[in-house]
């Protein structure tokens, strides 16, 4: 029993060696001014803690204390304002989730259905892997490399499913819900005292957990459920004080999330001084950090669709707080939002969800919505009007979650034909049946790459709102290092590979970084009056080779198809794979002259060679996943050739009644 504790104090100890060593890293390319600005920051948050830490041991594992509370999220009108008014498929959606809840059922991502102990230690359980982590200092806690997934606890325990609760509370006026919602949060609040197990390891967990209770307790508007949440934001903003993840070198949708919970902390108890101080310093920041991770052109600098919008949730979440705190919004910063939320409309693909591009490990802010797909950006569209035109006409439905945001109906503006995102390297190309988006940006994270993928010069094509060639997706992050690594790798994105050596390099121990190596850029872009759009690019990640390769991809989408050229300059011999992953559903056919893809609604695609030298495409089986935590199967086309010098070929994918 003694070995067990020894290689489980181990392993929990292994992360920490993984950041150490990150850290080194890291430290050695930074400029000497910004190394001092972290050393700074460093010490600066070390006294934090240290406050912190002595708070949490003079509080201990008490209950926190009843607080007053000052409502404002569901605005000032929420007496007098009709309650919102889901659907059937809404409401049922509602009602499955709380009840779920009420019996210790929650839905975990990809996961599916898991079921928690809520009496015991469930709340720090994996029951996918069936691992526990203790009830220590959160310091010493951590991701469990290839044991566990230390998401599953954190996403149960964002508490998402009490603003379930507390909406069908709403709708049936049933006291289960409302019961039910109150001693769930006791037990959890018991579980987790502040400061200790794994639900408090980051402060971003403890960011949107804390919005979560300032929802689900105005929803609810119960005085005894309103006092035990006003105690745990006490708890929640003093944590997320101490530990924000902020440093001047790189800040992410992590810090964002901490801002986030800030502004509700504080503005449920800006009765305080320290609730005052939250809000003041959340609100600044938030409004600052929109401004940097979001691109003048509206794209996210973290180089994923996911991310794009879970930043995009967040930034909604936050502005929304402020408008309802009558907290002014710099027009910069409100510019910047809708310019992301016009982003993810352009991005969304012909069947309503965004591609996979990069990671995505499907985390939502608020549960104002039950069963939403992490790739389906359309309720967050449509709640926009809530901060940026709160007197928005009512024209259309909107879904349940943009309801409670207090969002009018708005009839979508109609979508540009071509859209381009040059700083996140996201070109959206459409015509007639075909929609593409292509790939020619870098790691993202200001070159960290902490949730990019190896997929310059990809792309992602649909043909009748059907998707064909896809991208693998995230599967998981630390549950499986080995299945990480290999979707974020090259060869499984519709792109070429040298060498078998990847574009940009990783460590394979470490899965939150990679080099940014290949310094893709657009060269040439242009649109005709006939509908012919052309977006040219290249990337030198291969320039490293003893004989630097560059590879130079050309796309152009009209009627008649989509062509992709690849151009290959070397002098020396090499071998490159030529990948194009098919969405599951889709299955390849070989024919005369090409292949010819069958997707399972009837779409019919030929890919037919045009140009260059024989590419022989061969069928194999590759893993992809369609949610974080769930992984499938689906067929490749790939195609092996060796060269020996520089080479040029050309490929076009066409409606297969139109190549008839």
């Amino acid at each position: 029993m003694k070995r067990d504790d020894r290689a489980d104090r181990l392993e929990l100890r292994s992360p920490r060696l993984a950041r150490l060593r990150r850290r080194a890293a890291v430290a050695a390319g930074l400029p000497a001014g910004v190394l001092a600005a972290e050393a700074g920051w460093r010490l600066l948050r070390t006294g934090c803690r240290a406050l912190a830490d002595g708070r949490e041991r003079v509080t201990g594992p008490r209950p926190a204390a009843s607080e007053r509370w000052r409502p404002f999220v569901l605005g000032p009108d929420r007496a007098t304002r009709p309650k919102p008014a889901p659907t059937g498929l809404e409401l049922e959606a509602c009602l499955r989730e709380a009840d779920a809840a009420l019996d210790g059922r929650f839905t975990v991502l990809g996961y599916g259905t898991v079921t928690v102990d809520t009496d015991g230690p469930g709340w720090h359980h994996d029951p996918v892997h069936d691992f526990t982590w203790p009830a220590c200092h959160h310091r010493s806690l951590g991701p469990v490399s290839g044991r566990a997934d230390i998401k599953v606890p954190w996403e149960v325990s964002r508490l998402q499913w009490l603003v379930a609760l507390a909406r069908a509370y709403t709708y049936t006026d049933d006291s289960r819900y409302r019961n039910g919602a109150t001693r769930l949060l006791r037990s959890w609040a018991d579980a987790n005292p502040v400061g200790s197990g794994p639900n408090w390891t980051n402060a971003m967990e403890a960011g949107i957990r804390a919005t979560n209770l300032v929802w689900a307790a105005e929803i609810l508007a119960d005085p005894e459920f309103t006092r035990l949440v006003g105690g745990t934001l006490r708890n929640h903003g003093w944590f997320i004080l101490a530990n924000l993840e902020y440093t001047p070198r790189l800040t992410s949708n992590h810090y964002l999330a901490d801002l986030v919970g800030l502004v509700h902390i504080g503005g449920a108890l800006r009765h305080s001084s320290a609730g005052r101080f939250w809000l003041r310093l959340g609100s600044r920041q938030l409004q600052r950090e929109i401004l940097k991770q979001f691109h003048e052109d509206g794209s996210n600098f973290e180089a994923s669709t996911g991310y794009h919008r879970l930043s995009t949730e967040l930034a909604l979440v936050g502005l929304l707080a402020l408008r309802r705190l009558h907290i002014p919004v710099r027009p910069e910063t409100e510019a910047r939002f809708l310019s992301a939320v016009e982003a993810l409309a352009v991005l969304t693909k012909p069947d309503g969800l965004l591609p996979a591009v990069g990671d995505d490990d499907g985390g939502l802010v608020v549960g104002l919505q039950s069963a939403r797909d992490a790739r389906d950006a359309s309720p967050v569209i449509a709640a926009v009007s809530a901060v940026s035109d709160p007197r928005a006409p009512e024209e259309t439905a909107v879904p349940e979650m943009a309801q409670w945001c207090g969002a009018g109906g708005r009839r979508a503006p109609a979508r540009p034909a071509a859209s381009s995102f040059p700083a996140g390297g996201w070109y959206v190309l459409t015509c007639g049946p075909y929609w593409c988006l292509a790939e020619c940006g870098g790691v993202g994270q200001l070159g960290n790459g902490g949730h990019g993928h190896n997929d310059t010069l990809s792309f992602v094509l649909c043909v009748d709102g059907r998707e064909i060639v896809t991208d693998p997706g995230t599967g998981v992050y630390t549950p499986d290092p080995g299945l990480r690594n290999r979707l974020r790798a090259t060869r499984s994105h519709a792109t070429v590979e040298v060498d078998g050596e990847e574009q940009n390099r990783f460590d394979h121990g470490l899965l939150f970084t990679m080099q940014d190596e290949d310094r893709a850029r657009v060269v040439a872009r242009s649109e005709e009056a006939w509908g012919r759009q052309v977006v040219e690019a290249v990337h030198e990640g291969y320039r490293r080779l003893a004989d630097p390769v560059l590879h130079r991809r050309r796309f152009a989408l009209d009627r008649d198809g989509l062509v992709i050229s690849d151009d290959i300059g070397c002098r020396a011999p090499h071998t490159l794979v030529v990948s194009f992953p098919l969405a599951p559903g889709v299955r390849a056919e070989p024919c005369d002259g090409g292949t010819r893809l069958y997707a399972d609604d009837g779409t019919a695609v030929s890919l037919v060679q045009t140009a260059g030298p024989e590419l022989s495409f061969r069928v194999e089986e590759m893993p992809w996943s369609p949610a974080y935590g769930r992984v499938l199967s689906t067929q490749v086309l790939r195609a092996t050739m060796c060269v020996e010098g520089p080479c040029r070929w050309e490929l076009r994918f066409r409606r297969l009644e139109e190549a008839e």
